[in-house]
């Protein structure tokens, strides 16, 4: 099958794994910021995916094509998955702005990268190679911190298992354009359009899926957060 075969199956997966959290905010309206983050990460990977299937933002270069919006899908999904993941660690809130603008320069250097000859072209790869592992740092380090060592169990392992998934996963995109057109060229274009569609499907669908399957996380975190706000009126 052709590029844009694969991306329709990718729009269609999405836009199925929107359904997910539209149905938990439905019903239990308490979760809908939780929620809203979810739908927007398959919502917007659903747009782009029949943006790059109709052709639009396709960028002809020499010897393959920079889907434009597939990086406009990353920059933007992205930050909403490592905002999940801080809305549940609850770090502060320069903790999360540094993780973004740490997960910006990835994908910049990334959309550097495709659109550069070497040497240029390795120079904005390294750079997103090193802000990508001070992203992972964050991930793995920062944000477990922040969530504490006498976190709630369930908060805990739901924490973890979405941040373990999308550490994983992230780190095999790298690897990916490395091995694409892009990159060195051992991969056809068919096949990278079938590697990178399963990967956005896990990364995205899938963290929304294990999300929605541990939401009573959330309800506790709500809770937590209003007894926190609760306790200086029960001071006074």
């Amino acid at each position: 099958m052709t590029p844009e075969t694969w991306f329709w199956v990718g729009a269609v997966g999405m836009a199925l794994g929107t359904l997910l959290p539209v149905r938990d905010a439905v019903r239990n309206p308490r979760r809908w910021r939780f929620d809203a983050v979810l739908a927007g990460v398959t919502g917007v990977a659903a747009v782009a995916y029949v943006l790059m299937a109709l052709g639009v933002g396709a960028l002809p270069m020499d010897g393959f094509t920079v889907q434009l919006a597939r990086y406009a899908d990353w920059l933007v999904t992205t930050p909403l998955l490592v905002l999940y993941l801080a809305m549940l660690s609850r770090p502060p809130r320069r903790t999360y702005v540094g993780l973004v603008v740490a997960d910006v320069v990835v994908i910049a250097a990334g959309v550097g990268a495709a659109l550069s000859p070497a040497p240029e072209k390795w120079a904005f790869y390294a750079v997103g190679c090193v802000a990508y592992a001070a992203l992972v740092w964050g991930l793995m380090r920062t944000l477990p911190a922040a969530l504490g060592d006498d976190a709630d169990p369930r908060v805990d392992a739901t924490f973890t298992t979405l941040r373990n998934l999308t550490v994983v996963l992230w780190t095999l995109y790298p690897v990916v354009w490395l091995l694409a057109p892009t990159g060195l060229g051992v991969l056809q274009p068919e096949m990278e359009a079938i590697v990178v569609v399963y990967l956005d499907f896990i990364s995205k669908v899938g963290f929304v899926a294990f999300a929605v399957l541990g939401a009573d996380a959330v309800d506790r975190v709500l809770g937590a957060a209003d007894r926190a706000a609760a306790t200086p009126a029960d001071d006074d």
